[in-house]
């Protein structure tokens, strides 16, 4: 057990574990219960959430991550929004340092590879890394051409992103847990971790400078 890997599975989903994120979810969980050397464990964010600090503790306790969310007007959802705002206190630290992140999109049919570029912008900030086909953008519209070529001779659509390639992904997602290196940390005002419950609703002062 000792050499076993944990991987973090965050679905920002607005709609839970009702939607397409959920879906890929439970693909993804599936697929790696189905190695013996992976520990999975999915956070639904729209599920009743752990305090600030349990929160930090179940980061901190894996050694990858993979973030999904639908496409909501050009942006991710609503609920993992709130999430990174309030774990931007953990940059840097051992929540995220140094470890790999995938991610998976779904949307209708356009925004979503931004998304996910910009996803990976923001956990490399937090302190992550991307490894190789790191990234599945899935559509309606390109399930649509999945399907309606699907057997054919010379399959056009054949290249065309589908549920099934998570596993590529989750497959590196592993690989890059194994790998270790001294990544070095630009210098950064660390912020201190806040106790208490998560802020579902109200303000969130998470005491970032404040200059006017």
């Amino acid at each position: 057990m000792a050499d076993n890997k944990k991987i973090l599975i965050i679905n920002g989903s607005v709609r839970g574990k009702q939607g397409n994120s959920g879906r890929i979810a439970a693909k993804a969980l599936a697929y790696l219960d189905s190695k013996k050397s992976v520990i999975t464990t999915i956070l639904t964010l729209t599920d009743p959430m752990p305090d600030i600090k349990a929160v930090y503790n179940l980061l901190a306790a894996h050694d990858g991550f993979l973030v999904i969310t639908g496409v909501y007007w050009n942006n991710w959802s609503s609920p993992l929004q709130k999430f990174i705002e309030i774990v931007s206190v953990f940059e840097n630290s051992p929540a995220f340092f140094g470890k790999p992140v995938t991610c998976a999109v779904s949307m209708d049919s356009v925004g979503g590879i931004e998304i996910a570029g910009r996803l990976h912008a923001v956990f490399s900030g937090l302190g992550c890394w991307s490894p190789p086909c790191s990234t599945l953008v899935i559509s309606r519209v390109g399930q649509a051409a999945v399907d309606a070529t699907k057997g054919t001779a010379n399959d056009p659509n054949e290249d065309v992103w589908r549920l099934d390639d998570i596993k590529v992904v989750l497959d590196n997602l592993v690989i890059s847990t194994h790998i270790k290196s001294e990544w070095i940390s630009w210098p950064h005002a660390e912020l201190s971790i806040a106790e208490g419950p998560w802020p579902d609703t109200g303000a969130v002062d998470l005491g970032s400078p404040k200059f006017l």
